[in-house]
């Protein structure tokens, strides 16, 4: 009976301490924005930029944008990659500026990767190297 409740305990113990390192994991997202409309054309620069500037740069504080060439069915379509570093709060932002680009674009989907960062820092100019220590 004692081997079972210090049993029982122990495995307690240790998924209480995993679900509080999974609550401060920091994630990198991709968001695949297509920029194809459904009835033909695309999503203009100037349009672009503005769902950039009112939308995404207030969502993050941080991000990086790529142009890109995806296909979907064989086809080619222009998009946009925009990258971030986020934690699981922004991981659901995310999640809610694609349903929103989705809806203003007429998009089937945004496309989200979601994946774990294990280490993440920012080097700056007096960085010192440990192995030849300059």
């Amino acid at each position: 009976m004692t081997v079972k409740l210090i049993s029982r305990f122990v495995l307690l113990t240790l998924l209480l301490s995993a679900s509080s390192a999974y609550a401060d994991e920091v994630y990198r997202l991709r968001l695949f924005f297509g920029l194809s409309l459904p009835g033909g054309g695309g999503v203009s620069l100037e349009q672009w930029q503005a769902f950039q500037n009112d939308e995404i740069v207030k969502t993050f504080d941080g991000f990086n944008v790529v142009d890109s060439v995806g296909y979907y069915k064989g086809k080619p379509e222009r998009s946009k990659v925009v990258t971030v570093i986020v934690d699981e709060q922004g991981v659901e932002k995310a999640k809610v500026l694609a349903s929103l680009y989705a809806r203003r674009f007429g998009q089937e989907s945004v496309m989200l990767v979601k994946v774990p960062v294990a280490e993440w820092d920012f080097i700056g100019p007096d960085y010192k190297s440990a192995t030849n220590g300059q």
